[in-house]
């Protein structure tokens, strides 16, 4: 069956998806990224294939389309299960953040359609920046437009929660749940105490912010050491 899909590659339907970054043909963190897309199914009424055909599956793209690095991305609908898996270049310089303008309310599933978060990025780039940080109704910082945030405060690693309108990352998770980076609200009034921080997905793993706004940041001992931490505890492992 052909399946029709949009400008980013989605299938012209909605549903929600799973982007995984390969290395070698192994997926990083396979294992979270299916929990999720089995919880948000269940939430949202998508009956998933099973798990034996999803790893058969997987398996034979991982095999004929081999990649050093690749992104993995699955979608999932109702009556539909889409694979792509492409070349992945990776990003080795730090990232330049702006804010975004307007309220954004989060997104609690990782859903396609993914307009809206391309047309947000878009906009941060014309700007000449590489993302933009999102905030909620009331004025907490959320994540980018693409991916969590973890900044430092007061000598402290932050993320803001769940609650304040933040999708549930699986990079964020292993943060916070592996290299002690801490859950809070981020009110917008601090921003100018935020010392260091990191863009955190999938693909990303962990890209240290050099700006946020007019503000630089500071790429340090301490950043050195949270990236690292963070990428030792997402290795690939194999599908089978």
């Amino acid at each position: 069956m052909t399946i029709e899909l949009d400008p980013y590659g989605f299938p012209r339907t909605s549903g929600i998806f799973e982007t995984i970054k390969t290395v070698e043909g192994k997926p990083i963190a396979l294992a979270r990224h299916m929990r999720r897309a089995i919880s948000s199914a269940l939430e949202l009424g998508i009956t998933l294939p099973d798990e034996e055909s999803i790893r058969e599956q997987l398996s034979l793209i991982l095999n004929t389309e081999p990649f050093a690095v690749g992104r993995l991305r699955l979608c999932f609908a109702e009556n539909l299960f889409h694979l792509s898996h492409n070349e992945y270049e990776e990003l080795t310089t730090p990232s330049n953040l702006n804010f975004y303008s307007e309220t954004v309310t989060g997104l609690i599933h990782k859903k396609f359609p993914y307009d809206d978060r391309f047309a947000m990025l878009k906009s941060a780039r014309d700007e000449g920046f590489d993302d933009c940080i999102l905030f909620n109704a009331k004025n907490e910082i959320t994540e980018t437009a693409v991916s969590n945030l973890v900044l430092r405060i007061d000598g402290v690693w932050v993320t803001p929660p769940i609650t304040a309108g933040v999708l549930p990352g699986i990079v964020r998770a292993v943060a916070i749940e592996e290299c002690a980076v801490n859950v809070r609200p981020i009110h917008i009034s601090e921003v100018p105490e935020i010392k260091s921080g990191f863009l955190v997905s999938s693909l990303r793993i962990a890209q240290p912010i050099a700006v946020i706004g007019d503000m630089k940041l500071e790429i340090d001992e301490s950043s050195r050491e949270l990236e690292a931490l963070i990428r030792a505890h997402l290795q690939p492992v194999s599908v089978g």
